[in-house]
């Protein structure tokens, strides 16, 4: 730190007058008597000329004159003409002047005060009115100047204010009030010092060369010297010689190595507790002042406002930082449920939507939020007609209802849908979380679950049925074959055998096909290229096919991997498939067809087959108990109903799943999901929308004509 001269040094300095007169000797001897009676500076010029060139000299080096004594007659520049050269210039035409001149008309020193003269004093003059006259001026320029420092300083401090003011950060604020201190009352160091730990440490410090390193510097007890009276009374104090006062001391109210001479010190309040101090040290053109006291007092106002809005605004930082937090874990934890869920305010406008309702819609958070729901999600211009949503808003209520429909592959949706009303502080500002369950695939399950055991206790029961029945059965047929060979052909009787033979031979088949149905058969499960035993299976059925007029659309990818299977099981279900679509395109006069294909599921471990054929369909009654054994569409006697039963265990058996989507006069598509690696112990997993079977990236479904 730089040491500053003491105080009886640093006076104001003296007052610099110029003499212009032409007269040498009365010049010298003014000059000598204002010098020698008051102290003066005095500087000294013999004409007009030489007066101009060294007050032009004076505003190149910064020189300023005080007073300029002005003969007013001389040769070549007379006064009057050096007076109205200085009321013209820029830079010193407020400089006081003082007319000298011999003649006592008054026309002269109407003529003098007309062009700017300040006074008017006639030779011969008496030395101690001209001094009375000159020291008047002066004090009063003093004045002048004194007002026009304070005025600057009122201006300074309301910049200052409205700088700090527009801070939010502390750092900010304590940099620009140090600055401001410093520059504002005049001082050759400032700082700022805030209560931390119960004492006061250095915050900012500042002298003429710029920011001083504040981290090692001790911190001060807020009771002891002057800081500590600033401090604890809450009062603004100035000491302009603190070497004798004894509330002063060094080791607590300045910082370490630096000399002081004079200081001032303001408290910082927040809300009526004292939080710091500003400090201003050694004035640089004086000595502190009462107006320097107020000057500071409200910059200390100033300060501490700021200080406080700057905390204000930390906490409030703090608080958004939390809540958005909050927020990103809340929407986290939102997003991570696989139900569709969205929020709406009392205009039913989306103020939130988590991820897997957005993904369901292929579309963006901006894109949806501000939208109104039902526009945005069903492109409806009002209310959905089963939405329940308005009683939430309206009473702050929760609501629960289920939606039932068929979705575009006409299986049937059902959907549980509960509006859950959010608290809020404002009674208009009605706002309501809505979560969407699917039930589709737990419905699916329970179906499924019923039919198999519908299919289990059948299966039993075939069983048991076919054995009994088998035994007399066989000898109704070998007794009726050998009576058709014992009895002529043109017998009466033999007709009546031929028929009851007949009924046999069917009665044959049907115990047949339970005991197929209701055998639990030892499955060999080999991997293969699932395309090549349908293709097989089509060679097998391409005669009949052919007759039927019926065309084979294959879709078959290549890339496929091989699947571990029990062929000969499987082919048995796709001659069942592939029979069921021809017979049902039989009452079609032309354009028959059947498009098989294959193709990877949504998940890589599963294949899928799909026959579609464009016949007839089947209504939603006939869909619910298309795999329930003895269920035919079929004409009577044209199908035993065991077809799609055994297919249904078949697939089972394989660890798949096989579904069917139709509706009449629309045709039918079995779909038929199996494992890639069939093992016992893994667990089926099913899309969890069944409209990916039929609308999958992989599948574009043909157009049929008719």
């Amino acid at each position: 730190m730089s040491a500053t001269p003491p105080i009886s040094e640093i006076n104001p300095p003296p007052s610099h007058l110029l003499i212009v007169d032409d007269e040498p000797e009365i010049a010298e001897s003014l000059a000598d008597y204002l010098i020698k009676k008051e102290g003066f500076a005095v500087s000294i010029t013999s004409d007009g000329e030489q007066a101009i060139s060294f007050l032009e000299s004076t505003v190149q080096n910064q020189t300023e004159i005080d007073l300029v004594l002005l003969d007013m007659r001389m040769p070549n520049l007379s006064g009057l003409d050096v007076l109205t050269w200085i009321r013209e210039h820029p830079d010193l035409r407020y400089t006081r002047v003082v007319l000298l001149t011999a003649a006592a008309g008054s026309s002269e020193k109407v003529e003098a005060l007309t062009a700017g003269a300040d006074d008017y004093i006639t030779k011969p003059y008496r030395p101690q009115e001209l001094l009375a006259r000159v020291k008047t001026i002066l004090r009063t320029q003093q004045l002048e100047k004194q007002l026009q420092r304070q005025g600057q300083q009122l201006a300074g401090l309301n910049r200052l204010a409205q700088t700090v003011a527009a801070k939010l950060e502390q750092a900010e604020i304590l940099e620009t009030a140090v600055e401001g201190i410093r520059t504002l009352v005049e001082v050759e160091l400032a700082a700022v010092l805030l209560l931390e730990g119960g004492k006061l440490r250095y915050k900012n410090l500042r002298n003429q060369d710029g920011d001083v390193p504040v981290t090692a510097l001790p911190s001060t007890p807020t009771d002891e010297g002057m800081m500590g009276l600033a401090f604890t009374e809450q009062t603004a104090v100035y000491l302009n010689q603190v070497l004798t006062d004894g509330r002063y001391q060094p080791t607590t109210d300045a910082p370490p190595n630096y000399d002081v001479q004079s200081l001032i010190i303001a408290p910082l309040l927040v809300r009526g507790r004292a939080v710091g101090v500003i400090c201003g040290y050694n004035k640089l053109d004086g000595r502190f002042s009462d107006f320097d006291l107020d000057i500071f007092n409200s910059l200390a106002s100033s300060i501490s406002e700021a200080v406080e809005n700057a905390w204000l605004f930390q906490r409030i930082r703090q608080r958004q930082q939390e809540l958005l937090e909050n927020r990103n874990t809340l929407q986290a934890l939102i997003d991570g449920i696989p139900n569709p869920i969205y929020t709406i305010n009392d205009e039913w406008e989306l103020v939130a939507v988590n991820k897997s309702k957005i993904d369901e819609l292929s579309a963006t958070l901006d894109e949806l939020v501000g939208r109104v729901c039902y526009e945005a999600f069903y492109g409806r211009a009002t209310p959905c007609p089963h939405c329940l949503i308005a009683h939430t808003l309206s009473e702050k209520e929760a609501c629960h209802w289920t939606v039932n429909y068929k979705g575009e592959d006409h299986l049937p949706r059902e959907w549980d849908i509960n509006a859950y009303p959010i608290p809020g502080k404002q009674a208009s500002s009605a706002r309501a979380v809505i979560v969407w369950q699917d039930r589709t695939e737990e419905r699916r399950l329970e179906s499924s679950l019923l039919q198999a055991g519908k299919l289990a206790a059948i299966g039993q029961l075939a069983a048991g049925v076919a054995h009994e029945i088998n035994n007399p059965l066989t000898a109704i047929n070998a007794n009726a074959e050998i009576l058709k060979m014992t009895i002529p052909v043109d017998d009466d009787n033999y007709e009546s055998v031929d028929l009851i033979q007949q009924a046999g031979e069917r009665a044959t088949r049907v115990v047949r096909g339970l005991l197929d149905f209701a055998r639990q058969e030892q499955y060999d499960f080999t991997p293969d290229d699932i395309n090549k035993s349908i293709r097989q299976t089509l060679a097998l059925v391409q005669y009949q096919l052919l007759t039927a007029d019926t065309q084979v659309i294959q879709n078959m990818a290549e890339d496929l991997p091989r699947v571990v299977a029990s062929w000969e099981h499987l082919k048995s279900v796709w001659l069942n498939l592939i029979i069921n679509a021809r017979d049902a395109l039989q009452h079609l006069p032309q354009n028959r067809q059947i498009e098989i294909t294959t193709r990877l599921a949504a998940d890589p471990n599963y294949v899928q087959v799909l026959f579609r054929d464009n016949g007839k369909g089947m209504t939603a009654a006939e869909l619910a108990h298309i795999f329930e054994p003895f269920y035919t569409t079929k004409d009577p006697g044209k199908g035993t109903g065991l077809g799609l039963a055994t297919s249904h265990r078949i697939i089972e058996q394989h660890g798949g799943e096989i579904n069917v989507v139709s509706a009449p006069g629309e045709g039918a598509t079995f779909i038929v999901r199996l494992p890639v690696n069939n093992n016992k112990d893994q667990r089926l997993e099913i899309d969890s929308d069944p409209q990916s079977l039929i609308s999958s990236n992989h599948y574009e479904q043909p157009t049929f004509t008719r």
